[in-house]
C-alpha cells in the first residue's frame, strides 16, 4: 500500500513538473531564441515566469484559463492607470522618493477591491512595481507608453505559456480530475461504509477497533480527495461554460459529497460510543439483518452514483427496496441509542435528497430566500471596502512603498526586486507572517545558489541552462508540499533560479543572485516591520478568541434552534441552515489560526499549547456535526410525525420541555466557556475585581470562580436525568396508537427520536472534555 502510494505521488509530481517546465520552456525560448522584433517587447521574462508560477503551478486547464483572464484584468487595470499617472508627472521628474509614493497610492487603491480576483491583484501589484521602478531608474527612455505595453506583452506571453502547457501533449482537463476524483471518493465511501457496518455487527471488541482504525486512515484520504475536488471545481466552468447557465449539478455533487462525509463521521461517533455503552452481542438479530440489508442498498446506491458523478443525477432514480410488511424493529432507545443512531445514519444517507422536505417546505424556503434577497444598497455594500480591507490596504501600501524606496536606494539598477519579494506573495487572508517570510528568504538564497551554480557549469551552452533547471522544478514541485518551505518558499525557489539561468544580458549571475537576494530580504524586512507594527495580534491570541466565539456561534445555535421549535417541531427553517454553515466557517477559521500560531516563533510569550488546542478543535468539530445532526432529525421527525397525524398539542410538547431544559443547562455551560477563552474578562469577573470580592482557594491558589465552567459530577446527573426522561416521553410517543400503527412510521419515529437523544448526551461528554482542556489551558497561562 505504502509502495504504491509512493508511486502515485511521484506521479503526480512528475506531472505537474513537466507542465511547469513546458511553461518555463516556452518562455525562455521566446526569450532567448525569438526575433529581435519579439524579444523587444518581451523585455521583462522575469516577469513572466512569475506570471506562468502563479497560473500554471499543480492546475488544471480550466484554472489556467481563469488564471489566464484574471492576470488579463490586473494588467490592464495598472497598464490603464500607470500610462495616465506617468502623463501627469512626467518622467523626468519620477525619482525613488515619487516612484515609492505612487506604489503605495495604487496599492491602497487596488488592495481593498473585493470584486478583484487575488491574482488579478498580485499581477496588478508586481505591474505597478515594474512600471514605476522602471521610470525611475531610466527616465524619460522608457517612454509613458512602451514600458506598460513591454510589461503587459511580457504577462501576455507567460499566460499562453501555461495555456500551452496545459494542452500539450494531451490536455490536463479539470473535467476529468473532478470526475476521477468523485469516483476514487465514492469508492472510499463505500469501504469505510463497510468497515463501520462491521464494526457495528461484531462481538469482537478488538476487531471492533482495527475495523475503525482501518476505516480512519481511509477518512484521512477522503479529506484530501475533498480538498482536491474543491480546488478544481471551479475550473470546470470554464471548460464547460454552458455550466454557468444550464445549471451547476456538480456543485450539488460537491455538496452531497459533504453531507455524506458527515454522516460517515456520526456513524464513526457511533461506533466510539457502541464499545463503551452497549454490547453488540445484546443486539436482536433482526437488526443486524436490517443492517446488512442497508449496506447491501448504500453499496448499490454509491455504484450508481459513481457511474453519474460529477455533472448529471443519475439517469433513473433511485429507489429504495423494501419488504412487502416492514416489521417494527425490536430496538429500545434507552439502552440501544448509539445503535439508533448508526442506523439514522444510515437511513439518512440511503434517502433521496429531494426527502428532506416536502413541496411545502420548498415553498417557504423560496419565500425565505426571496424576502432575504439583497436589493441594490446591500449589494453595493458588499462591494465597498470593510474595515478589514482597509487596513489590508494600509499595510500593503505601507510595506511596499518602503521597500520600494529602500530598494531603490540601496541598488537603483536592481531596485525591482525588493518590491516584487512583497507583490507576489500578496494575501487577502491573515499568514504565517514570520515562517513565511523565512519561507521566502530561504527558497531566494536556494534558488539563486542554484542557478549561479548553474550558470557556471553550463554557461558557454545556453540550450542546456533550461536543461539543467528540470531537476530543479521537480525539486521545487515537492519542496512546495514541504511544512519547512511551504507554497511561498517552493515559489521563490523556483523564480530565483529561472530569472538566473533563463535570462541573458544581466551582467554577471554571481553578482546579480547577490543583489537579488539581499533586494528581497530588504522586502521581506519592511513586509515584517509594517505586519508587526500594524498588526500587533498574535495567531496564539487570536486563535483564542476565536474558540470563544465557536462556543458563543454554538450557544446561539442551540438557542435558535429551540426558539424555533417553541410553536412544536416545526418544518425547516433556512436560518437554521445559514447558522449552521455559520458555525463550520468559524471551525474553518479557528483550524487555520491554529496552524498559523503552530509556525509563529514564542520571542518572549510561552510557548503555544497546540496539543490543548488540537483537542478544542476536534471536540468543538464534533458538536457542530452533532448539532446538525440534530436540526436534521428534528426535520425529518416533524414529517414523520405530521405524516401520523399528531400534532403540538397531543404528545410532543412535553418532549420539547426536555429540549428545553437541556439546551439551558448546556448554555450555561458554554457561556462560561465562551467567558473563560474570551480575550477580554467579563462584566460579572469586572465587576467582582471592582468590588474586591474576588478570592483564592488556597490549596490550588486559582480563583474560586475559575472552574465554574465545568460540568461538575452533579450537573452531569441532572442533564443525564433530563436525557432518560426525554427518552421516555419519546417512548410513550412511539407507542401511541397513531404512531405504531405504522411499522415503517414508527421505525422513522424511533431513529429520529434515538438520533437526537445520542446527540444530546455526546454533547454532555464533549461539552465536559471542551471543560477540562480550557480549565488546562487555563492553569497554563496563569503557572
Amino acid at each position: 500500500m505504502a509502495g504504491k502510494r509512493s508511486i502515485l505521488v511521484w506521479k503526480v509530481k512528475l506531472f505537474a513538473a513537466f507542465r511547469i517546465a513546458l511553461a518555463y520552456a516556452i518562455v525562455g525560448c521566446t526569450a532567448l531564441y525569438s526575433p529581435p522584433e519579439v524579444r523587444k517587447y518581451v523585455a521583462y521574462p522575469s516577469f513572466s515566469y512569475m506570471t506562468a508560477t502563479l497560473i500554471v503551478w499543480e492546475t488544471t486547464l480550466g484554472d489556467t484559463l481563469c488564471g489566464t483572464w484574471h492576470a488579463f484584468i490586473g494588467i490592464c487595470l495598472v497598464a490603464g492607470a500607470s500610462i495616465l499617472s506617468l502623463w501627469l508627472v512626467q518622467l523626468e521628474h519620477l525619482n525613488s522618493i515619487l516612484a515609492a509614493v505612487f506604489v503605495a497610492l495604487g496599492t491602497f487603491v487596488v488592495a481593498p477591491l473585493r470584486f478583484l480576483p487575488l491574482l488579478s491583484k498580485r499581477i496588478a501589484l508586481c505591474g505597478l512595481v515594474l512600471v514605476y521602478v522602471g521610470a525611475a531608474i531610466e527616465g524619460p527612455e522608457s517612454g509613458i507608453v512602451m514600458r506598460p505595453l513591454h510589461i503587459a506583452a511580457s504577462t501576455a506571453l507567460g499566460a499562453v505559456a501555461s495555456i500551452l502547457a496545459m494542452l500539450l501533449p494531451v490536455p490536463h482537463l479539470a473535467t476529468l480530475e473532478v470526475k476521477n476524483k468523485c469516483k476514487s471518493y465514492v469508492k472510499n465511501a463505500t469501504r469505510r461504509m463497510n468497515l463501520f457496518m462491521k464494526a457495528m455487527i461484531t462481538e469482537e471488541s478488538l476487531e471492533a477497533l482495527e475495523l475503525a482504525a482501518e476505516a480512519k486512515t481511509l477518512g484521512e484520504s477522503a479529506a484530501k480527495l475533498m480538498q482536491n475536488i474543491q480546488k478544481c471545481q471551479d475550473g470546470v466552468l470554464w471548460e464547460v461554460p454552458h455550466l454557468r447557465l444550464t445549471g451547476c449539478g456538480y456543485r450539488q455533487t460537491s455538496d452531497s459529497l459533504k453531507e455524506v462525509e458527515v454522516t460517515l463521521r456520526g456513524m464513526e461517533m457511533a461506533i466510539a460510543a457502541s464499545r463503551s455503552q452497549t454490547p453488540s452481542d445484546s443486539i436482536d438479530q433482526q437488526v443486524k439483518d436490517e443492517m446488512k440489508a442497508v449496506a447491501e442498498q448504500l453499496t448499490q446506491k454509491f455504484a450508481q452514483i459513481k457511474t453519474s458523478l460529477p455533472f448529471s443525477a443519475p439517469t433513473a432514480p433511485y429507489q429504495n427496496q423494501k419488504n412487502d410488511a416492514e416489521k417494527p424493529l425490536s430496538l429500545d432507545i434507552m439502552q440501544h441509542l448509539s445503535m439508533s443512531f448508526f442506523l439514522f445514519c444510515t437511513k439518512y444517507l440511503k434517502r433521496e435528497p429531494s426527502s428532506a422536505l416536502n413541496k411545502e417546505d420548498d415553498h417557504q424556503k423560496s419565500l425565505f430566500l426571496e424576502d432575504e434577497k439583497p436589493g441594490w444598497g446591500m449589494r453595493l455594500k458588499h462591494w465597498l471596502p470593510r474595515r478589514q480591507d482597509i487596513l489590508l490596504a494600509t499595510k500593503w501600501s505601507l510595506s511596499l512603498g518602503l521597500a520600494v524606496f529602500l530598494g531603490l536606494t540601496y541598488n537603483k539598477n536592481q531596485g525591482y526586486w525588493s518590491g516584487l519579494a512583497i507583490s507576489i506573495s500578496f494575501a487577502t487572508k491573515r499568514q504565517a507572517t514570520f515562517s513565511g517570510a523565512n519561507a521566502r528568504a530561504q527558497g531566494t538564497a536556494l534558488g539563486s545558489i542554484y542557478g549561479i551554480l548553474g550558470y557556471f557549469v553550463c554557461h558557454k551552452f545556453a540550450s542546456l541552462r533550461l536543461a539543467f533547471l528540470l531537476p530543479w522544478i521537480i525539486f521545487t514541485t515537492f519542496l512546495r508540499h514541504s511544512k519547512s518551505y511551504g507554497e511561498a518558499g517552493g515559489i521563490s525557489a523556483i523564480i530565483a533560479a529561472f530569472v538566473i539561468l533563463g535570462r541573458v544580458g544581466y551582467g554577471k549571475p554571481s553578482e546579480f543572485g547577490i543583489e537579488r537576494m539581499t533586494e528581497a530580504c530588504i522586502g521581506l524586512f519592511c513586509f515584517l516591520l509594517v505586519e508587526v507594527l500594524l498588526q500587533p495580534h498574535r495567531a496564539a491570541t487570536l486563535s483564542k478568541k476565536q474558540v470563544s466565539l465557536c462556543f458563543g456561534m454554538i450557544k446561539d445555535f442551540m438557542e435558535q434552534f429551540v426558539a424555533i421549535k417553541t410553536t412544536g417541531l416545526s418544518q425547516s427553517h433556512p436560518p437554521l441552515e445559514e447558522a449552521k454553515r455559520k458555525m463550520q466557517k468559524k471551525t474553518v477559521a479557528l483550524k487555520e489560526f491554529i496552524r498559523e500560531a503552530r509556525l509563529e516563533p514564542n520571542f518572549w510569550f510561552k510557548p503555544f499549547p497546540s496539543d490543548n488546542y488540537a483537542l478544542l478543535l476536534s471536540a468543538i468539530s464534533r458538536m457542530v456535526d452533532l448539532l446538525s445532526f440534530t436540526a436534521s432529525a428534528t426535520e425529518l421527525l416533524s414529517e414523520e410525525l405530521k405524516k401520523a397525524g399528531v400534532t403540538w398539542k397531543d404528545k410532543t410538547e412535553q418532549i420539547y420541555i426536555d429540549i428545553k431544559l437541556f439546551k439551558t443547562r448546556i448554555c450555561s455551560s458554554l457561556k462560561y466557556l465562551q467567558e473563560e477563552t474570551s480575550t477580554k474578562p467579563s462584566s460579572a469577573d469586572q465587576k467582582k475585581q471592582d468590588a474586591g470580592t474576588s478570592s483564592n482557594d488556597i490549596e490550588t491558589g486559582s480563583p474560586q470562580g475559575s472552574k465554574r465552567f465545568s460540568i461538575t459530577s452533579a450537573d452531569e446527573e441532572e442533564l443525564e436525568n433530563i436525557i432518560n426522561t426525554f427518552l421516555q416521553h419519546s417512548r410513550e410517543l412511539m407507542e401511541s396508537r397513531r404512531v405504531a400503527e405504522n411499522a415503517e412510521n414508527r421505525n422513522k419515529v424511533l431513529l429520529c427520536f434515538g438520533c437526537i437523544g445520542f446527540c444530546m448526551r455526546s454533547l454532555v461528554s464533549e461539552t465536559k472534555e471542551v471543560g477540562q482542556v480550557v480549565k488546562e489551558l487555563s492553569r497554563r497561562e496563569n503557572s
